[in-house]
This record gives C-alpha cells, structure tokens and sequence, in this order.
C-alpha cells in the first residue's frame, strides 16, 4: 500500500494455533456396539460369562494385552469383528452378557442404608489399572466388589497414578529393579466425570503459595462408582504435577501432598458430584483429611461449633487398618503439617489441636 509516496508494508497476521485433544476410539461394527460398554464397567473381571466373551474374539491378543478388554478391542482387526458380526454363536454370547449386566445395573437403581463414601490410596481391581501395590489394595478392591454384588449404596475415592506401582524385575546379580512403565488413560477403564453442564469435573486443593488443581475420573465397578483424583495437569506447577505419578512415591512430603489431595480433595469431589454421604471410611489413616475437611464444612455451612463439628464426624467416621504396626502408617512432623496446610485450617482447627 502507499500514500503520496510512501510505501507500507502490512505486518502479517499471525494466528495462534488452536489445540484439540483428539480421543482415537476402535472402529466397531455398529452391531457390536454392546462389547465397548461391557469393556468400560470392571464388572466383567468377576463375570466368567464375559470374561469368555472377549478371550472368544481373539485368544492371542486377549493374552498379549494381559486380559484388557479396552486395549483387546482397539487391537483386532476390522476383518476380524466383521467375521464376528457373523457368527451367531458369539452375538448370541454378547447380548447375553450384556443383557446380565443391563439386569444387574438395573437392580441396583434404588438401594437402601446409608450412603457410604469409602477412601483408599489403592484399589487392586485388575492388573490393567495400576492403582494398587498388594494386600491393602486387593481388599479395596474386593470390597468394592462386594458392595455392587450386595447391593450397598457405596462411593469410592482414591488417587489416579500415571505410573502406578513399580513392577520388580531381578537384575544379573539378583538385585530387585523398578519399573515404571506409564498408563495411558485412553487405554485403561476410566473415564472424565462430567457434571449437569458436561463439563470435566475438577477440584482444588490449596498448598503452600499456591493452588492444586486435579481432574477428576471415574470408573464403574459394576454399580459402584469409583472416582479418582489426577494432578498431572498442565495448569499445575510442574513439580506438583508428579504428585500423582506414583504410588507411595517420594519423600516425606510428597506422601503429605498426596494424602491432603485425598482426603482434602476427595471431599470437595463428592460434594462438585452432588454425594451427601452417611458414614465416611478410611481404609487406613491415608484419607485421615477427611476429617478436618468436614470439621470445617460443619462449622462453616452448618453453624456447629467446633466440639459439635468434632462429634458429628467422630460419630460418622469408620477407620480401618491392615498393616497394624509403625512401619504401616504415616507420621509427619508437626512443623512440616504446620507449613503444608495453615492457609487453609490454621484459623478455626489448629487453635484446638496445636
């Protein structure tokens, strides 16, 4: 462009890039749609029926994938599942599973006693979702389990870890070595809890200079819902984005984060997913925020007095241990719990306890 002589040069315009997370689905046959829905609800790990059915689409891979229905189905070929649409044998198999599972949900719509919400660091569901070490997250898990089969109004928080547990392979001398291998979520039985809006549920937990913020999934565990906390999200601070990776990961004051996520963050989750729980339980003292989170809901919404807030979570509260000595329990310093968590609960809880 020129005016009287003078020329201009227009300065491009640079656009942002604008990013979207694409979700790679495997392409199934319309008529095997029921298969995605059985590999997304845990049930099928204690259902022999459907266990059968996904060994029945290909034996190799259902071995190779270490029996993850999720992985199984994103990895057979199309060829494959339109044999299968054919085989009536199988689509008979199929619909009968799914018809189980359709009758099991649908009596477990209305249950009766008291809302439970159950907090664990582990669930030991199925080696496909690595949120577990050994005993303490076997029995979680079976309990879980349990609860959909008898029919108890249950709900479960805990932690989603982006490396799990280490897996113990020996070395040439016969020293024990860990390995972190990463879960990819879109490989795995969870999926994002969405609220009335269809937004992606998240919490925030508050340490010191700063503010946590954590996704929150969810999987199905026949009718149980399990909701777990994730921190490796790119608005936090890279060092808190780790708090998540492991489990039972880090030093002394990494466990304490992980523990004021649980327990702080699994409360202010149930309330964001609308539970107004009954009977709170600890499976060990992991979750032991849970308590001071409610005390101060209680005096804050409710108007109790601290001794008041005190008895009804005393009152309301179950705590359960499976490692009854030292070196299964956390302990941190009183200073370092000072500095972790006095924003927040310096001013109406510590007065009484410090």
């Amino acid at each position: 462009m020129e005016i009287e002589g003078v020329r201009f040069i227009e300065k491009p315009v640079v656009l942002e890039p604008v990013w979207k997370k694409i979700i790679v689905e495997s392409n199934l046959p319309e008529s095997l749609s029921p298969l995605r829905d059985l590999s997304r609800n845990l049930w099928w790990v204690w259902n022999t029926e459907a266990r059968e059915l996904f060994q029945y689409i290909d034996s190799k891979i259902w071995e190779e994938c270490n029996h993850n229905p999720v992985v199984l189905l994103e990895e057979v070929s199309y060829k494959r599942f339109v044999q299968l649409t054919k085989d009536e044998h199988f689509i008979s198999k199929m619909h009968q599973s799914e018809n189980l599972l359709k009758q099991y949900l649908e009596e477990r719509k209305s249950l009766e006693g008291p809302e439970i919400a159950y907090f664990s660091m582990e669930y030991g569901l199925h080696d496909s979702l690595k949120i577990f070490s050994g005993g303490l997250g076997i029995l979680a898990g079976d309990y879980l389990k349990e609860a959909s089969d008898s029919k108890v109004n249950l709900v479960a928080i805990g932690l989603l870890y982006r490396y799990g547990y280490f897996k113990q392979t020996l070395g040439i001398n016969g020293e024990q070595i860990a390995n972190y291998d990463a879960q990819h979520f879109s490989k795995i039985p969870v999926q994002p809890a969405i609220d009335n809006n269809g937004e992606w549920i998240s919490v925030q937990v508050e340490y010191p200079g700063r503010a946590l913020k954590a996704k929150v999934w969810q999987v199905n565990v026949g009718s149980i819902k399990l909701f777990l906390l994730d921190a490796d999200h790119p608005e936090n601070e890279e060092h808190d984005r780790t708090i998540t990776h492991h489990l039972y990961g880090g030093d002394n004051e990494n466990r304490l984060k992980q523990e004021m996520l649980l327990g702080l963050g699994g409360i202010r989750a149930l309330d964001k997913l609308g539970y107004k729980s009954d009977v709170y339980h600890c499976n060990e003292g992991h979750a032991a925020f849970i308590g001071l989170e409610r005390t101060i809901d209680l005096i804050k919404f409710e108007g109790l007095t601290f001794a008041e807030a005190k008895e009804v979570v005393r009152a309301s509260t179950v705590f359960t241990t499976h490692t009854p000595v030292p070196a299964g329990h956390d302990s941190f310093h009183v200073d370092l719990l000072k500095h972790s968590v006095h924003k927040f609960f310096i001013s109406v809880v510590f007065d009484f306890l410090f």
